[in-house]
């Protein structure tokens, strides 16, 4: 499976594939990347009848249809609570083991609890009493009723998690599982030249049933004294049964045996195993009755034994814990499938209300999957952009597939960075996000921080007349006109919510550099509102529109001609979605004008810093708008600073979650990519990971105190490293009013 290179191929072989379950590519993603939750609530992976066809397409001979049978083998020791289905699967000793175990507790059981021996005739009554028997069947078939049961009830807990179906589509669909279970009729699209295959395997089910059928349900009328004429029903559903059994078991042990089909080339020891038993089962039962025709008693009791022990022992082994249980498994899974489909809600989204709003080039969409594969959240879950271009492509959009998938997404374009057709994803995410708010809606953790946006001017629920307090005693001027800058701070600097207090430490270091070199620029303070970049990536037009209108008229009425932003978020709004501000006000970040401070020598760092430094390169700076050498320069010019890359750097760097109004998600740990980039970071040797946006620094700092590794590394700002290392005219005031030590608990913690 690891040399599966997610071509799909197998899943345009695949007969039984289709837009909503494209297996096996998607199942082979899940065991790439070892998304045991994913896997457990699949049921991909039991739709599959394994014809080959996608063995014999696949470029990379990763044996698609193979790898879906062991997924088959791995969810049964899954969904079994005894553990007994694992250990049978690792190890043929264990199987064969306990079916000894069981056999031979049957035949210790009729050595001291048979009944009277007659040997004048066959009495087989007599020596096994009908009601002891069908006693023992019940009891046989409450217990392994119940296991087999509470086993699907695991399967369809982790199939139907957080899925809310009416009672009523359950019962009316019952009729599928019911379909599936007696005809397997999907097998019969299944693959080409397999109509011979599912005869033979109908055949040895309806054998089974029947011989099921007639042990429990007529057992008084099928093992009586009275020898029945050859046309009555128990004889001829007798002979069926037997003759089916035996006749389809042993030419599937022959064609095991020669591997005369491809598909046989890594059966499992438990297929032979359970051929093996269902062979004997038959062939025991048969003999029972010719002993019994030429009556011969003593031979018909042993018989009978051996024929029992064996019949209880592959029943109690392979129901619930090996290979009969895919009887049961399969058809809930289609069950479980249809169920689902028929409850799917359909999409609220307005195509060609999409093809308005960013254009149609996402329909020449090539569904190569590059999306899909650099998409950061498929490191830690999976996530599938191209299956929701796909779905939106074709018009086939279901509430789940394509409205609330669009959630989970934090914009940092890596899918658009390396999209060979130049779609903008994200856009077309955008655009779906909304339609959601527009027609109400939204994710709850998104209402808290929308709704501040639009009250306070934040997102942050703090007062807009408290914008100015993290400034403490720093010298801010307010903006006039004449200043060179209008300095625009972001609100997560402004209004640090975080224990760190990180973003607002980071935010103090830029105006005391600014003051140092001289540069004119001033703030507009408690008048400023947010940019509002995180409402127009989550989808709230209105919000933002108001926030745009808000700043324009502000920056347009108070003469500013050029905004620098501390957030490569604010800097990304401004140049591209403030169309009034094109051509008239300027943007730029704080990372490009003290590259220039310092290549001028309007800034001259001289303290040596003797650390270990990485630097993670923002989303909105570097793959939004291409700014990746101007932080470096600026660290490289820092004495005794040593500047190592991580692997995912520059346009490869790995988003820290913020964007896209991650920073308002309650990600798990496991799935946190601040905590992946924190590993990452360390795994360098360095002792400082320094970013240049607000946001990183919040969500890095946070993953520092998840992973506990406060000792090993601290997370810094560019324009912190840079005031630590500058020739200052008063060292003193530097010292006492700024960070004078790299320890965590002094600086974000």
């Amino acid at each position: 499976m690891e040399i599966c290179m997610q071509c799909g191929n197998c899943s345009a072989a695949c007969p039984l594939s289709s837009g909503t379950n494209t297996f096996p590519r998607q199942v082979y993603r899940y065991l790439q990347m070892g998304l045991k939750d994913r896997l457990l609530e699949s049921p991909e992976p039991w739709l599959c009848y394994y014809c080959g066809d996608c063995n014999t397409d696949c470029p990379r001979g990763a044996e698609p249809a193979e790898t879906m049978m062991a997924t088959r083998r791995w969810l049964t020791t899954q969904y079994d609570w005894t553990g007994l289905a694992r250990r049978f699967y690792a190890s043929p000793a264990w199987e064969v083991g306990a079916f000894l175990f069981v056999a031979l507790s049957i035949i210790t059981l009729f050595i001291f609890f048979h009944g009277p021996i007659v040997t004048d005739r066959v009495a087989l009554n007599t020596f096994a009493p009908v009601a002891w028997i069908k006693l023992g069947d019940k009891i046989m078939l409450t217990v392994l009723g119940a296991l087999l049961l509470s086993n699907g009830f695991r399967m369809y807990s982790h199939i139907m998690r957080d899925t809310k179906i009416p009672l009523l589509t359950y019962i009316t669909e019952a009729k599928t599982f019911v379909l599936h279970y007696f005809t397997q009729k999907r097998w019969r699209k299944c693959g080409t030249e397999q109509r011979g295959r599912w005869w033979r395997h109908f055949l040895l089910f309806s054998g089974y049933v029947t011989m099921e059928v007639l042990v429990i349900g007529f057992l008084g009328s099928f093992q009586t004294e009275i020898v029945h004429p050859m046309w009555h029903p128990t004889r001829i559903f007798g002979y069926y049964a037997t003759v089916a059994i035996m006749i389809i078991s042993a030419d599937m042990l022959i064609s095991r045996y020669k591997k005369e089909e491809k598909l046989h080339r890594y059966s499992d020891f438990t297929d032979w195993f359970f051929l093996v038993l269902l062979f004997l089962m038959a062939f025991t039962g048969i003999f029972i009755h010719f002993f019994r025709l030429a009556a011969w008693p003593l031979a018909t009791y042993f018989m009978y034994v051996i024929h029992l022990s064996i019949c209880v022992g592959m029943l109690s082994i392979m129901i619930p814990f090996g290979k009969l249980g895919h009887l049961f498994y399969r058809p809930l899974a289609i069950f479980l499938t249809t169920v689902k489909e028929k409850a799917t809600k359909d999409s609220n989204i307005d195509i060609e209300a999409l093809k308005a709003a960013v254009g149609e080039t996402f329909m020449t969409c090539l569904q190569c999957g590059t999306c899909t594969v650099m998409c950061p959240w498929n490191q830690v879950s999976s996530y599938n952009p191209r299956q929701i271009l796909r779905y939106i492509c074709l018009d086939t959009c279901t509430e789940q597939s394509v409205d609330k998938a669009v959630w989970s997404c934090v914009t940092c374009n890596q899918c658009g960075q390396y999209c060979p057709q130049g779609i903008d994803i994200i856009d077309l995410v955008r655009a779906v996000r909304v339609q959601n708010i527009e027609s109400g809606r939204i994710l709850k953790q998104f209402e808290a921080p929308l709704g501040s946006l639009k009250e306070n001017g934040n997102p942050w629920s703090a007062l807009r007349e408290k914008r100015l307090e993290w400034t403490e005693n720093i010298d801010m001027p307010a903006f006039a006109q004449g200043n060179e800058y209008c300095l625009f701070t972001c609100c997560t600097t402004a209004y640090d919510t975080s224990p760190s207090k990180g973003s607002q430490k980071a935010g103090q270091a830029l105006p005391r550099l600014l003051n140092q070199a001289g540069i004119s620029f001033g703030t507009l303070g408690t008048k400023e509102s947010c940019c509002g970049d995180q409402a127009h990536k989550i989808g709230a037009q209105d919000i933002f529109s108001d926030l745009v209108r808000q700043n324009t008229d502000l920056f347009l009425g108070a003469g500013v001609q050029k905004i620098l932003t501390t957030s490569p978020h604010c800097l990304n709004a401004f140049k591209k979605n403030y169309n009034e501000l094109q051509g008239s006000v300027g943007s730029e970040h704080y990372t490009e004008l003290l590259d220039r401070l310092v290549a001028n020598g309007s800034l001259k760092p001289v303290q040596k810093i003797n650390r270990m430094v990485t630097y993670h390169d923002p989303c909105y700076l570097g793959r939004h708008n291409g700014i990746y050498d101007a932080p470096r320069r600026v660290l490289q010019s820092i004495p005794g600073l040593t500047l190592v890359e991580m692997f995912g750097n520059k346009a490869r760097s790995l988003c820290c979650g913020g964007g896209g109004g991650g920073a308002w998600s309650d990600t798990p740990r496991d799935q946190s990519f601040g905590v992946l980039r924190i590993h990452e970071a360390i795994n360098t040797g360095a002792d400082v990971i320094v970013t240049a946006c607000p946001y990183c620094i919040r969500m890095l700092n946070d993953a520092v105190d998840q992973l506990g590794v406060a000792g090993q590394i601290v997370v810094r700002d560019l324009a912190e490293l840079l005031w630590e290392s500058v020739e200052v005219s008063n060292q003193e005031d530097k010292t006492e009013s700024f960070i004078a030590s790299f320890d965590q608990e002094e600086c974000h913690v």
